[in-house]
This record gives structure tokens, sequence and C-alpha cells, in this order.
């Protein structure tokens, strides 16, 4: 499952519809930023409750910077507060008892910092990689971050020790700067893990690569809704999805995103 903030409300709605209609989840899921916490919705059967967590805290929130904090020689976005207060409707401490019996495991991806960059260099850099990727090379999986010294790591949800260490690793996921702050995962710091690979993918034999599906959140204009891309399958969102990635106020459509997803899994 892919990253992409609010976009990844489609994946919600899509699993939901598919999941109405008797489909049951794989055993192994890999998810990065919001992906992983919609994921892990699935894996506590917190989806809906999710959904409604967010559109409360999004309504009560009327601005994204908070510039009082500027005066203060701070910087403060709101997704420091909105967001690991969302994990807590999804992942609350008798949401871990759930994932603990849950039958499927979640492989939660992270960006660890390239040593020679150091903190700044890497998200200065990552940031870079990514605009470059999704401006004009548009590749699904990119190469650069890797060459810039960037690494990927992979950590067990269902593995953490307490509700409080599953939502750090979340956090830690979808620590995309300036908005959230690294975090520490197993005593080293991790970033957003859409830096290097915004639909991250596990090592994979062949036969493990054709059975694989990705849910994507970016629409690719030139390619069918499902298509097949070294040997796995790929489902993306029938358009653009209608919602802002990171906006977090009132006006934030995120039903609309849910809705195109699970209006793609009917017509699917």
């Amino acid at each position: 499952m892919a990253g992409g903030g609010n976009r990844c409300w489609w994946q919600a709605g899509l699993v939901q519809a598919l999941m109405q209609r008797g489909w049951t989840l794989p055993r192994n899921i890999t998810a990065t930023s919001a992906g992983a916490a919609i994921a892990t919705s699935f894996l506590t059967g917190t989806t809906e409750a999710a959904l409604g967590a967010c559109k409360k805290l999004y309504s009560a929130n009327a601005q994204l910077f908070d510039w009082r904090a500027l005066m203060r020689l701070k910087v403060k976005f709101a997704h420091q507060h909105i967001y690991p207060t969302w994990l807590n409707s999804l992942m609350g401490d008798g949401d871990y008892t759930a994932l603990q019996q849950s039958k499927s495991q979640l492989n939660v991806a992270v960006t660890q910092p390239a040593r020679w960059l150091g903190m700044t260099g890497s998200l200065i850099t990552g940031s870079v990689a990514y605009l470059l990727d999704k401006k004009i090379a548009h590749s699904i999986h990119p190469k650069l971050p890797r060459y810039l010294g960037l690494r990927q790591a992979f950590f067990s949800l269902n593995e953490c020790d307490s509700a409080h260490e599953a939502r750090n690793l979340l956090a830690a996921a979808a620590a995309a700067g300036p908005f959230m702050k690294a975090q520490k995962v197993k005593d080293r710091w991790a970033l957003d893990g859409g830096y290097i690979d915004n639909a991250p993918l596990p090592a994979q034999t062949p036969d493990e690569a054709k059975r694989t599906l990705v849910l994507l959140t970016r629409h690719y204009p030139d390619l069918p809704q499902q298509f097949t891309f070294e040997q796995r399958q790929y489902w993306q969102p029938s358009r653009k999805i209608p919602v802002s990635t990171w906006d977090c106020r009132p006006s934030t459509t995120v039903d609309q995103a849910y809705e195109l997803g699970f209006d793609d899994a009917k017509r699917f």
C-alpha cells in the first residue's frame, strides 16, 4: 500500500468495498506513510472510526501553520498535533489486542538518513528527489534516492511491544519534513518511507512478485486502472483522487477520496 497523505483514503474505500463482498486481507501487507495507518485500521477494524476521527480533527483546525509559534522562533505545523492524535483512533491501547490477534502481518517501511548527508541533508535530498520523480520521471519505483545514500528499512507493526510503540512506528513512517518531525525506531532515526519509494516493496522471489497486488494513490493517466509491472499486479485510482495530499482543514475532501475508492471497487 502506497503512501500519499489524504489520498490514502482511496485505499480505505477500495478495501472496505472489497471486504463487504467477502474479500479477506492478505497474510502479508507492506505499507508506508498514511498508507501504513490505513492498513493498520484494517487489522484493528477501526477504518470507519478513523475516518470519523479524521473529519472531526480537520473540522476543528483552521490553519496549517501556527504563525504565533514562528514569533517564538519555532516552526509548528498542524500535522504535528493532528496526526499523532488521529493515530489514537486506529491504534489505541484497546486496539493493540486486535492487532496481536490479526492473521495479517503489517510491515511498515521507513527511510533512514544517509550517513554522509546527516538528517538535514537527507531531508533536503529526499525532498528534491521526490519532486524530480513526481514532476519529471513519473516512475512508479524511483531509484535516485538510493543512489544518494538514503536507506529503506522495514519493521513489523505486529511485533511492537505496545500500542505506544506501534503509534511511534506509524508516526515515523509518515515523518515528512517540514510537516512532521523524524522519530527514532529501534534507536535509529526514521523518516517517511515515501522518500525512498512511495509504494515500498521488500525483496521478493519471482513467485512472490507474481502474487503481489500494489495499491497506488497517484493516478498515472497513461496506464490502465489495473496493470502488470515487473510481474506484480497494480491497481491505481480511476482518476486523480479529489483531495489535497497535506491539507487538514475543514474543507479537505477526505469523503470524496474514500467514495472514489469505494466506487472503483464496485465497478471492478
